[in-house]
């Protein structure tokens, strides 16, 4: 069966992960500010232990995700360097400024944004060419290759794109498509908070 990688069915597949790590990310932003306040540090005066700070209490909120961490934050400051590996898909988290992602200047990112396999093929060997052995046999149908891209703006999120990489354009990730979701999510925060003042004060009317 071929697997649908259109923006909607991604979606469909992605949309609990996605605000899962949405959430993650914005309570990890709360407590690196609360630290840095707490320990009176100016966080522009070292972007990069902030968006460690970060990353490091999204991973205690994604634990059920089983995330990884990037070894090496190679593609410009300040990436948060998070991977996920789910059953169709893997997702790598990267912060950038600007909307455009830069070529990552790595052979493994390159052949992750041009959604080639992460392990290449085993070598043929004697019994390729008996049915149910060989590399064909062996080798796990590819996962689809997505980027949560997202920009911190003081201590709020400011992007937060679902990206589907197509390969290298020169300086940057071709992309095959893009699916902004910041507002579709802070609308639903917004929503819970209307939901709950309407039930305060649908009870304070009740108690005068």
């Amino acid at each position: 069966m071929i697997r649908d990688d259109s923006p909607e069915a991604v979606l469909a597949r992605l949309e609990t992960a996605c605000l899962e790590i949405y959430r993650a990310l914005d309570k990890g932003i709360k407590t690196a500010d609360a630290l840095h306040e707490l320990a009176e540090w100016n966080k522009k005066a070292d972007p990069h232990l902030h968006r460690q700070m970060t990353r490091r209490e999204a991973m205690e909120e994604l634990k059920q995700l089983n995330p990884e961490l990037e070894d090496e934050d190679d593609l410009g400051l300040p990436m948060s360097g998070l991977i996920f590996h789910l059953s169709q898909d893997i997702i790598r988290v990267w912060h950038t400024q600007d909307i455009n992602i830069p070529r990552p200047p790595t052979e493994a990112k390159r052949k992750f944004v041009s959604q080639k396999p992460e392990r290449a093929l085993p070598l043929e060997g004697l019994f390729d060419s008996i049915p149910g052995h060989g590399p064909a046999a062996e080798a796990e149908p590819a996962k689809n290759h997505m980027i949560i891209q997202w920009t911190c703006e003081g201590s709020e999120i400011a992007r937060f794109d679902l990206v589907r990489p197509a390969g290298v354009a020169g300086a940057h990730v071709a992309v095959d498509w893009r699916q902004p979701l910041l507002v579709r999510y802070t609308q639903v925060q917004d929503l819970q908070y209307r939901r709950r003042d309407s039930k305060s004060g649908s009870g304070e009317e009740a108690a005068q």
